[in-house]
């Protein structure tokens, strides 16, 4: 799903299209909630609500950045919410409000990635059907071989969309900004 429908469902309540935005941040933001309450069921229930809270809420946004930041931030101040209720978890919440501590920062790392995953396999959806078949194989760890046999098609087919699709894939990578500072950071 492209940044254009994403921000038409959220912004004018499309119901067709919410299953898909659901389906594009419900996993990254639950992980994410995952490593900070360290629950996830809970971490589930808090991304459920915020996606809920969205939905029912009148804000609007501009940019698909703006809205992918304002998940997170709201999943972690969601999270930390919940932390701070919950006196048992007070040692989390200590361990996770520490400026300089390592954990936090692998924490951010690994949000980073997740991120950039999922942006890379929004692009991958745009592919032509074929190219997007033979990556999403590739990715799941099948050779070329495997993957010929699997799609009946010669290796050499396999080669050529999956070096269109790395072509195209870098191409769109370069023009995207939000791909940049990610990979910065992972830099």
């Amino acid at each position: 799903m492209d940044a254009s429908r994403i921000l038409e469902a959220v912004n004018e309540k499309k119901e067709e299209l919410w299953q898909e935005v659901f389906g594009c941040y419900y996993a990254a933001l639950c992980s994410y909630a995952g490593r900070l309450v360290q629950d996830p069921v809970i971490a589930e229930d808090l991304v459920q609500d915020i996606l809920l809270y969205i939905w029912n809420g009148e804000r609007k946004f501009l940019q698909i950045d703006e809205l992918t930041n304002y998940l997170y931030r709201a999943v972690y101040n969601r999270s930390m919410m919940w932390l701070r209720r919950e006196k048992c978890k007070s040692r989390h919440l200590n361990r996770l409000m520490l400026e300089n501590d390592p954990e936090s920062d692998e924490m951010f790392m690994a949000t980073v990635r997740e991120e950039l995953l999922r942006q890379l396999y929004l692009y991958i959806d745009e592919l032509p059907s074929e190219q997007r078949k033979v990556i999403r194989l590739s990715i799941d760890g099948l050779s070329v071989n495997e993957i010929a046999e699997k799609l009946g098609i010669s290796v050499n087919t396999v080669k050529t969309h999956k070096k269109r699709s790395f072509k195209q894939l870098r191409g769109k990578m370069r023009g995207d900004a939000s791909v940049f500072w990610l990979a910065f950071f992972l830099s």
